[in-house]
C-alpha cells in the first residue's frame, strides 16, 4: 500500500549543517500553510511564528542560547515558534504539533530542517525566550518553544527504512 506520509517521515533527518543559500520565498509560504494547517487544544490557533532570513538577525536570534543555538549557522531562514500564552495548559503540545508539521513541510521541498529547543534554556542574561522577544519584538504573553533552522542540506543522512522501527512498541487493544 502506498504511503506517501510515511515515505516523507522517514525520509526527514536533522540536519545540521546547510549550504547557506536563502530559502525561496514561495517555498517559506508554503511550509508556513502547512503550519497553519497544524491541530490545536480547543481551536484556539495559539500558535505563531516570526520567520527570519536576514543573516545578521539570525546570528543574534542564535546567541539567544548560550548552548546550542549556533545550530541554525548557516541556514537559509530560522521559523521562531511561538505559543500566545492565555489560552490554557497545552500550549507546548500546539507548539510541538505546528513544529512537526513544519518539519515535515520543509522535507517535501529537500530543505533540511532542525528543531532547536528555546523553552527553559538560558540566554546571556535572561532566559532564551526573553532574549528572542526582545530581539524580535515579541509581545508579553507569548512564550517560545523552539527554534527551526531551514536550508540546503550541506550534509546527507540515509533515511529510515521500515526494517529500522520496532513495531513491538505498537500496541492494539491493551498494553
Amino acid at each position: 500500500m502506498e504511503n506517501k506520509l510515511f515515505e516523507l517521515a522517514a525520509a526527514r533527518r536533522s540536519v545540521r549543517k546547510y549550504t547557506g543559500e536563502p530559502v525561496p520565498e514561495g517555498i517559506l509560504e508554503e511550509i508556513m500553510k502547512v503550519a497553519l494547517t497544524a491541530p490545536c487544544s480547543f481551536g484556539h490557533r495559539p500558535v505563531e511564528f516570526v520567520v527570519v532570513r536576514d543573516k545578521n538577525t539570525m546570528s543574534r536570534v542564535a546567541d539567544c542560547k548560550t548552548r546550542g543555538g549556533h545550530q541554525i549557522d548557516g541556514a537559509g531562514a530560522v521559523i521562531v515558534v511561538m505559543v500566545k500564552q492565555d489560552r490554557g495548559e497545552f500550549w507546548i503540545e500546539d507548539g510541538a504539533i505546528a513544529s512537526a508539521y513544519i518539519l515535515l513541510a520543509v522535507e517535501q521541498y529537500g530543505l533540511g530542517a532542525c528543531w532547536v529547543h528555546i523553552r527553559n534554556r538560558d540566554g546571556k542574561t535572561a532566559s532564551s525566550s526573553d532574549e528572542l522577544r526582545s530581539l524580535l519584538g515579541i509581545p508579553e504573553g507569548y512564550e517560545v518553544l523552539n527554534l527551526i533552522a531551514i536550508g540546503g542540506k550541506a550534509e546527507h543522512k540515509e533515511g529510515y527504512k521500515e526494517s529500522d522501527f520496532d513495531h513491538s512498541k505498537v500496541h492494539y487493544e491493551r498494553f
